[in-house]
């Protein structure tokens, strides 16, 4: 099952694969060198794409479920959505995978069927336990799909080469008269049903874009669990590992920085998207992924020139610039050199977010620094760090400036507060003193601090005025956090990365928030400017427009028929 050997990145040529069989120019992009190659490949327009525009919609090669017995192992739908009395059926072979119906248990079984036998000879539960990995699973489909897509493609070259033999026995036996318009038929025939058959046998899948990504082995290769990992999968398989572990840590290496995680499946799904590959990063992006449980679509969130390179944003949407990078380093081996990244790195940003309260300003003061020799930027003794009010361009010198660093204190022990256990959110210790913290960290910081987003999903910072002893009050709520976090999403989503879509989706999940704890008026004002300014930018795609209309029509009805007085946010 495991291949002998790996086809090499030069001997295929990517282009073609793109253009011909995948159809990119179709679409209106292309696969090209970047800078004349010094930066890779990358995708191109080849034509004008409008803001909104979808550009395709893609299917993973392989996928796996992490957590089994939460969603479908094939369509990903969570067993939540099953409706009243119906559940997940695992497989009675391999106790391992589940499925919603035989319907998705019949589309799984021509991959399943395969993986199963492997699965089910681990001998004990525990034993299954550990080996039910993402990376395992992927792998085995990998191998698995690649193995009967060959075998595929060798019997249709063997059913072809006898068609064509037994048409040009026919031709020979047609009459003397018509042999001339005949075999010339036949001929022009024979010729475009080998240009069809060659066409359609050389589409082998997509493992060829597989073999040729970077394994970045020089980074990872000594690390002594991901060649255990790979010496085990051989002996899981029974082949000697010796020869095929070597192969196995190849692609291995190859598939942990490439799969995507499938955005809002519960069961931390990833998917292996081959033509998704050779989309370049950016912090700023100008498509985005919208997704539809494992079905990916393309989507542009900018107007996009002719022969522009298409971006998409690999790192999390809202994070400090030090996490944003560190992410990229540390999960794709690189060092981002996007326009914002270029940007913040001209004025040496410092990544703080420590509020101006000089005469209510409310700016956002920033540490830049500043070259006083325009000939000798390099010199350190030319150079000065200064802190610096974007708004009301204050500039904070001695003094002024250490009273202001010292303001970093409060992230720093928030952060601690929050990193006391980080899987379980009832562990962090809400109490009067978290709360004096968040209060001065609200009055100190700038609004778009990111740390606030962690802070709210971290401890359900919404719902605790619902607590019995009313921790957070509704005043609070109105008038303190729900606007901050208002302003902290819109300047990350739409002002820094332009994520039209994101920002959507975040936004209507915080609608749902605002309804289930009664603040039913606000939720309908975001709602209806979300639909009016913001999901018709973008066509309603991925969104439901009658189940918002829907929740539009209750809202109002709430609203107006709801005895409980809903509070007002300031925007």
């Amino acid at each position: 099952m495991i291949p002998n050997n790996i086809k090499k990145r030069e001997d295929l040529k990517l282009t073609d694969l793109y253009k011909e069989k995948y159809g990119f120019n179709e679409k209106g992009i292309e696969l090209r060198l970047c800078d004349g190659g010094e930066k890779g490949m990358g995708i191109f327009s080849n034509r004008k794409f409008n803001k909104g525009e979808k550009i395709m919609k893609i299917e993973p090669y392989v996928w796996s479920v992490a957590r089994h017995g939460i969603v479908c192992d094939e369509c990903l739908k969570n067993k939540l959505d099953l409706g009243e009395g119906k559940a997940l059926k695992r497989c009675s072979n391999c106790k391992l995978v589940y499925y919603c119906s035989t319907d998705c248990q019949t589309k799984a079984w021509k991959i399943h069927k395969h993986e199963c036998k492997i699965l089910s000879t681990i001998p004990s539960t525990t034993d299954k336990k550990n080996i039910n990995t993402k990376s395992t699973t992927m792998l085995l489909r990998l191998f698995i799909k690649r193995n009967l897509e060959l075998t595929n493609n060798n019997n249709n070259n063997n059913n072809n080469n006898n068609n064509n033999n037994n048409n040009n026995n026919n031709n020979n036996n047609n009459n003397n008269n018509n042999n001339n318009n005949n075999n010339n038929n036949n001929n022009n025939n024979n010729n475009n049903n080998n240009n069809n058959n060659n066409k359609n046998n050389d589409i082998t899948g997509q493992y060829e874009i597989i073999d040729s990504l970077l394994n970045h082995k020089y980074i990872r290769s000594n690390n002594n669990e991901y060649k255990s990992f790979s010496s085990g999968f051989c002996s899981l398989l029974g082949e000697d590992p010796q020869l095929k572990a070597p192969i196995v840590l190849d692609y291995l290496l190859k598939l942990e920085p490439n799969c995507i995680t499938i955005p809002r499946c519960e069961a931390s799904s990833i998917g292996l998207y081959p033509l998704m590959l050779f989309f370049n990063h950016s912090c700023k992006p100008n498509i985005s992924i919208i997704n539809n449980r494992k079905e990916l679509l393309v989507i542009t969130n900018k107007n996009i020139e002719k022969d522009e390179e298409l971006f998409i944003n690999y790192s999390p949407a809202i994070c400090y610039r030090n996490e944003r990078l560190d992410n990229l380093k540390q999960c794709f081996f690189f060092d981002c050199k996007c326009t914002l990244c270029l940007g913040e790195e001209k004025i040496k940003s410092k990544d703080l977010y420590i509020a101006c309260n000089i005469n209510n300003c409310g700016g956002r003061i920033n540490q830049e620094t500043v070259y006083n020799d325009s000939n000798n930027s390099n010199s350190n003794s030319s150079n000065e760090e200064i802190l610096k009010c974007y708004k009301c361009l204050k500039i904070y010198k001695d003094q002024e400036k250490e009273e202001i660093l010292k303001k970093k204190l409060i992230i720093n022990n928030l952060q601690n507060k929050l990193s006391i256990n980080t899987e379980n959110i009832n562990q962090i210790n809400i109490n009067q003193e978290f709360k004096s913290l968040l209060q001065l960290y609200c009055k100190e910081i700038h609004s778009t601090d990111p740390l606030f987003y962690e802070i709210v999903n971290r401890t359900q910072l919404f719902y605790l005025g619902d607590n019995k002893n009313k921790f957070i009050s509704d005043n609070e709520l109105s008038t303190l956090y729900h606007p901050r976090y208002q302003t902290m999403i819109k300047y990350h989503l739409l002002q820094v990365q332009n994520l039209e879509y994101e920002y959507c989706r975040q936004m209507l999940d915080y609608v749902n928030t605002l309804a289930t704890t009664r603040y039913f008026k606000d939720a309908l004002d975001i709602l209806t400017d979300l639909m009016s300014n913001h999901l018709s930018q973008i066509d309603f795609y991925g969104f439901n427009r009658d189940e918002l209309l829907s929740l539009h029509y209750n809202l109002q009805y709430e609203y107006k028929n709801n005895s409980l007085k809903s509070c007002k946010i300031i925007k």
